[in-house]
């Protein structure tokens, strides 16, 4: 459908006249040629006709498309649901990429192709950090770019662990004058919560527990403030890893706190991950 078969359609479902969604951005004549497509109207215009209609920008994209996200949404969204060691999950999501650059340049579409590829070779190798200065190059696409956007964080987010510590900790604090810049826009605070997390465990790998530490404690009322019981239990485990570790004094076993979570919660998965992570950077004297 176009613009104007989207809007007509939708404020005829709500039972809204022309003059109610046009009120204060368009004459009720205009708005009519507009439904009618005989003119257009400017960016402005449109986002408040949008808000009129009480519907946000994604959703009446979404209802354009047929109730289907487009094309390149579709890649950006499969590319958040493929494992990073599924080499033929990973192959398919490029020949997507292609398929779609051969009628569209498109950067977003290009960097996720690019950084498919890399964790491709990263299986093949079978070793997903051995190449460090590919790893560089794929930061360095994001540390070009004078501001950081939504999509970008969510594709740092998938790839952070890939990063050599000294260069995640630059795009720690680049990504931390991008959150303060967003404050409580949409999701932001979830996946602030993710890209703190991947951090702490970077951290940990790197015996840096009294910085990882910080980011734990960060994320904590973040993390209970949304209610995000799963996340909870992770970082307490790893409170519990870093107070062992730095030999600091627990009035709470933030070990067993964590992993008491994860069981009612029936995680068991991630609980058998958690088991893992314990066994493998908890030093024992």
């Amino acid at each position: 459908m176009t613009l104007s078969d989207t809007i007509r359609d939708i404020r005829l479902s709500k039972g809204l006249s022309q003059k109610q969604v046009s009120n204060g951005f368009l004459s009720q004549g205009n708005y009519s040629k507009f439904e009618n497509e005989t003119i257009e109207i400017n960016a402005s215009t449109f986002i408040g006709i949008l808000n009129n209609l009480n519907i946000e920008l994604e959703e009446f994209l979404y209802i354009k498309d047929g109730y289907r996200y487009s094309d390149k949404e579709r890649i950006f969204r499969d590319f958040f649901r493929v494992p990073v060691n599924s080499q033929a999950l990973l192959e398919n999501l490029v020949l997507k990429c292609e398929i779609y650059l051969e009628t569209n340049a498109d950067s977003l579409v290009s960097l996720i192709k690019k950084i498919s590829l890399f964790l491709i070779e990263s299986i093949k190798s079978s070793d997903i950090y051995f190449n460090k200065e590919q790893a560089k190059d794929l930061l360095e696409e994001f540390s070009r770019k004078e501001h950081l956007y939504i999509k970008d964080l969510y594709l740092i987010n998938s790839i952070f662990f890939l990063f050599p510590i000294e260069s995640a900790d630059l795009t720690m604090e680049y990504i931390d004058n991008t959150l303060k810049k967003y404050g409580d826009f949409q999701s932001i605070n979830r996946l602030e919560v993710n890209l703190r997390m991947n951090y702490s465990l970077m951290l940990i790998k790197e015996n840096l527990e009294e910085n990882a530490l910080q980011q734990i404690n960060r994320t904590l009322p973040l993390v209970k403030k949304y209610k995000l019981s799963v996340q909870m239990g992770i970082l307490y485990i790893r409170m519990g890893i870093c107070h062992n570790n730095l030999k600091m004094s627990e009035e709470t076993n933030y070990i067993e706190k964590g992993l008491a979570i994860l069981a009612v919660l029936e995680e068991n998965d991630i609980l058998a991950n958690m088991n893992k992570e314990i066994n493998k950077y908890l030093q024992v004297e």
